[in-house]
């Protein structure tokens, strides 16, 4: 796969998965706008990107202000022309059984995985229709499809993502662009160890006992890497998924397919 001359935008691209995505497309050739509410982290991330001989810019954003997500498509387009491809994959996790979840950490979390996404797809989408052209890739996870213990708001933020996704590529198919969705399984990233580690404080057992117990019931026998979902946003973006939108996609090592 190739994207060459093509512009990427990537959310939550400072670190995990979305960093992950980022370097796999600047690999291929895109140009790549690493954003990230962090900017000391997103300005490190491209410029990582950058050193392995890549193209990459970082942008800082809050993408549940609207005016910061219309400031970044303002500015991307002004810098490269155009947006060929959108990777919402900026979340916050949420540990809280509903009993105990504080509204405002509901709102946020709602805030930043689910507001967050609608307000990129709808200002990079505008840039998008004007040519007639463009990719959307939003990364939901595994509890997007399923319910998780004491992730409320986590788990209705994700499955928002998938339901918007559905609506999205029906709304945007007049104008050239698909969009479709990951559904991560447990990934080797900062945020799964943040996850672990509060699983193993909740349940009195120690993380890797935690780990332990995902991975027996997880066929592949091992936790994903951001790599394994840049592929999928690869064929995605790709002209060979040209003809495939509203679609979600289980990058999880099985691990669904074995809730037993």
């Amino acid at each position: 796969m190739t994207f060459q001359n093509q512009t990427a935008i990537v959310t939550g691209a400072a670190r995990g998965i979305g960093k992950g995505i980022a370097v796999a497309l600047a690999r291929e050739g895109a140009n790549v706008v690493v954003v990230d509410i962090n900017a000391g982290q997103a300005t490190q991330a491209a410029e990582e990107i950058r050193k392995l001989g890549f193209s990459a810019v970082a942008t800082p954003v809050d993408i549940t202000l609207h005016e910061q997500v219309d400031g970044l498509v303002q500015s991307t387009v002004a810098r490269f022309g155009k947006i060929d491809i959108l990777v919402n994959s900026a979340g916050v996790v949420s540990n809280r059984a509903v009993l105990d979840l504080p509204e405002e950490e509901w709102d946020r979390t709602i805030a930043v995985n689910l507001k967050g996404v609608f307000l990129c797809t709808k200002y990079v989408a505008k840039a998008m229709a004007a040519r007639k052209s463009g990719r959307i890739i939003n990364i939901s996870s595994l509890s997007g499809k399923v319910g998780a213990p004491g992730q409320a708001a986590y788990c209705a933020s994700k499955h928002g993502v998938i339901g918007l996704t559905l609506v999205s590529a029906i709304d945007l198919a007049p104008y050239g662009i698909t969009v479709n969705a990951i559904c991560p399984g447990m990934n080797e990233t900062e945020m799964m160890q943040e996850v672990l580690a509060q699983r193993a404080a909740s349940r009195g057992q120690t993380v890797d006992e935690v780990r332990q117990g995902i991975l027996v019931k997880t066929p592949l026998g091992r936790f994903g890497r951001p790599e394994d979902v840049a592929q999928v946003v690869m064929f995605f973006a790709s002209p060979a998924a040209a003809y495939v939108t509203g679609q979600t996609i289980d990058v999880d090592g099985g691990r669904r397919a074995n809730l037993s």
